[in-house]
């Protein structure tokens, strides 16, 4: 039985966001918290998967351990300064010696004053009757007819504290009585304000909020819920430091805390605040509200990050971009949904910069705006590029971004009579050739070579060694299947199956196109590879039914197993800079012949999304059709398939420099007869990245129309199931699982 001095946190009415973050208090959690708003103590629960703590392995000892078992933090120091093995210790330690700062009732019936220690059990006068007076054992002293309950002295005065007064003589209980005579040596020293923010006396597994106001404490209490709620622990320790904190400046909410680096927290304690308090602005939040806003939180609208729209300084055109973000949101997926976002509200505040700047009103008056100042604009983009401010990409993004949002205010009417954009000129916008051409790029190129791929499989047990089993999975999915990081980052734990002639089938979820449940044909190699990682996954979360399983979960907040991890970009990075360098054969003329030499290859280029590009050109190289190579990659169009083709008349293909010794080429499909009708083959790999975009089979079609030496349109037949299979070629030759 523990100590329970009742003190309500606050007997004034509550307020109206008060009133709001109780009612979302779950009182499932509260009842596993064991939430007492009287007595105002958390009390986290042993044997919970996010909210347990450990026991500590010592016998008799009654504390837990939070992070690094299987000793408390007291236990582990006594091991470490005893020079034995765990074992030994365990075996030689039979009691806690420890001080011991848990308060309990005396055991006597109906006694209300504390007990004089866990080894005692019993209050200090009983004690002293039944060791020097009675002489008897406890279970006589128990039942004896002599000892009367005693009346207790009361709680201790610390706000904070919820233990008994040992004596009458003082108004605290025996913990802060001793704390006091040591602060009372400072001349400064004032009482009653020690009283309202001094810590109370730390359990192990409970957190004091006594002495916070009412509202703070609904603050924390709802925000570690959601935490709970979705699989994030947060530490006793952490959240005991953080009331520790917000008592001593006597804080009225989270918010008052200010800068929490500032008010003395660190680490993860100032990473919690910052995280409470987005989970405090998504409470009671709405769609509406928020796009009244300057910035916003996506959460609202169900993405993650913000969206600042302070740096378009014209109020109309300020306004008109929300209407048209929030016009644009619903149909925005992924992940980097915040990041696109505000990259064209980025694009219409370079714009409203140059009304500014250009314009005697600051580009203010909406019906003033004109052609001249979409010229200046141009203008202003390309000597800002000129001048190395913008890059090239940046440039052309920010126009295309422009002109995109330009347009779509019309569309959406805002301009019309009685709109935010009345009287707005129709010359107000950006054409075509307002756009810069983009530079002569494309994804061809990117592909890894062989040589590089052979040494990248060669060190797949490092990756493990460094990054655990998720990671290189996901590697070996990626290299196997050209699918999107993504993509295999989300797979489901049953992205397995089997055709009816039982062939092997990856089921997957193109995200980017918002197109789901897609299906790839694979090999044997590939499915060993998934099927061992369900089993690792099944015994890691027997519990949790396989329809919500990742197949890749992530090991952070996650207890379930329900959680994908997030990416590979970071230890991917780490594993190809711990590898030595790359070294690709290189093929140069010395005294006219050729010689062969080794060159070191660039480690930038080996990241997720090359493992894509080198699937494809491996597929290209191998002569498997655009037109199903388009069906395989799950591209929308047949252009960004061709990108790894060229035209090209006589079938021999050329060696590049760094492939080693050259390979017989592959047998070329056609797609037009005749002795002269040129072939469509896999792009020569010395064309690869050299800067020439190939012409697109459909565009050489309409230029050449009424030429029967040019090619003929590229049939695309209605897609069948998996009937390109038997085209798949394996990996390149050579390279080891």
């Amino acid at each position: 039985m523990r100590a329970a001095v009742a003190l309500p946190l606050s007997a004034a009415p509550l307020d109206a966001r008060t009133a709001e973050l109780v009612g979302a208090l779950d009182p499932a959690f509260l009842s596993l918290v064991g939430w007492d708003w009287d007595l105002g103590v958390f009390f986290y629960p042993r044997a919970h998967p996010v909210l347990g703590i450990g026991e500590c392995d010592v016998v008799g000892c009654d504390k837990g351990f939070e992070r690094t078992g299987p000793l408390c933090s007291g236990c582990r120091l006594r091991w470490n300064k005893s020079g034995l093995s765990l074992e030994e210790f365990l075996g030689a330690v039979t009691r806690y010696n420890a001080q011991h700062v848990t308060q309990s009732l005396c055991r006597f019936p109906a006694c209300g004053r504390p007990w004089r220690s866990p080894t005692a059990g019993l209050c200090q006068n009983h004690h002293y009757q039944r060791v020097q007076r009675l002489k008897v054992s406890m279970e006589e002293f128990l039942v004896h007819p002599v000892p009367i309950p005693l009346a207790g002295f009361g709680g201790c005065e610390v706000a904070a504290c919820n233990r008994y007064r040992v004596s009458a003589t003082s108004p605290y209980c025996d913990a802060h009585r001793q704390r006091l005579t040591k602060a009372r040596a400072d001349r400064s020293f004032d009482e009653e304000r020690w009283r309202l923010t001094t810590a109370p006396v730390s359990m192990g597994n409970e957190v004091s909020m006594r002495g916070l106001p009412r509202r703070l404490v609904a603050e924390l209490l709802y925000c570690v819920q959601v935490r709970t709620a979705n699989g994030i622990k947060t530490y006793g320790f952490w959240l005991r430091t953080l009331c520790e904190r917000l008592r001593a400046l006597r804080c009225e909410d989270l918010d008052g805390l200010g800068d929490p680096l500032a008010a003395g927290l660190r680490g993860q304690t100032a990473t919690l605040v910052l995280t409470m308090r987005k989970m405090l602005g998504r409470l009671g939040a709405s769609p509406e509200v928020e796009a009244r806003k300057d910035v916003w939180n996506l959460a609202v609208f169900g993405f993650g990050g913000t969206a600042n729209f302070t740096r378009i300084h014209q109020s109309a055109l300020r306004e008109a971009t929300k209407l048209w973000a929030a016009d644009d949101l619903p149909r925005r997926r992924g992940k980097s949904v915040a990041r696109a976002l505000q990259a064209k509200i980025n694009a219409m505040a370079e714009l409203s910069q140059s009304l500014r700047f250009q314009r005697e009103d600051g580009g203010h008056v909406v019906a003033l705006l004109d052609r001249g100042d979409i010229t200046s604009f141009c203008t202003r983009l390309a000597f800002r590029a000129d001048a190395g401010e913008l890059s090239v990409y940046q440039w052309i993004r920010t126009a295309r971004s422009v002109r995109a949002v330009l347009n779509r205010w019309r569309t959406l009417g805002l301009t019309a009579r009685g709109q935010i954009l009345e009287g707005l000129r129709a010359d107000f916008v950006m054409g075509a050739e307002d756009i810069p051409d983009e530079p002569e790029d494309s994804e061809a190129g990117k592909d890894l070579p062989d040589e590089v791929m052979r040494e990248l499989c060669d060190n797949l047990d490092l990756l493990e060694e460094m990054s655990g089993v998720e990671v290189r999975v996901c590697t070996e999915i990626l290299i196997d299947t050209g699918r999107r990081p993504d993509e295999v980052c989300r797979l489901p734990l049953d992205c397995l199956e089997r055709d009816p002639d039982g062939s092997l089938v990856l089921l997957y979820d193109n995200h980017k196109a918002y197109r789901l449940g897609r299906r790839l044909p694979i090999g044997k190699a590939t499915g060993a590879v998934i099927a061992a990682q369900q089993e690792r996954v099944r015994r890691r979360f027997p519990d949790t039914p396989a329809a919500v399983l990742k197949l890749l979960p992530s090991s952070v907040s996650n207890p379930a197993g329900t959680k994908p991890i997030s990416g590979i970009w970071d230890q991917h990075r780490s594993w190809v800079k711990a590898l030595p360098d790359f070294l690709v054969p290189i093929q140069v003329q010395e005294d006219g012949r050729p010689v062969t030499k080794m060159r070191p290859f660039d480690k930038s280029r080996i990241f997720p999304y090359a493992y894509r590009h080198s699937f494809a050109q491996r597929h290209a190289d191998q002569g498997v059709p655009p037109e199903v190579l388009k069906e395989l990659m799950d591209h929308r169009h047949l252009m960004t398939t061709q990108a790894y083709y060229r035209i090209a008349g006589p079938p021999a293909r050329s060696h590049r420099p760094g492939d080693g010794p050259p390979v017989r080429p592959a047998r070329q499909p056609r797609v037009a007869q005749g002795p002269r009708a040129p072939g469509l083959r896999a792009r020569p790999p010395g064309d690869r990245g050299s800067g020439h975009r190939l012409r697109s089979l459909q565009g050489a079609n309409e230029r050449g129309r009424g030429r029967p030496e040019l090619p003929a349109e590229v049939p695309l037949p209605g897609l069948r199931a998996l009937h390109h299979r038997h085209l798949l070629p394996p990996r390149p030759g050579g390279i080891p699982r």
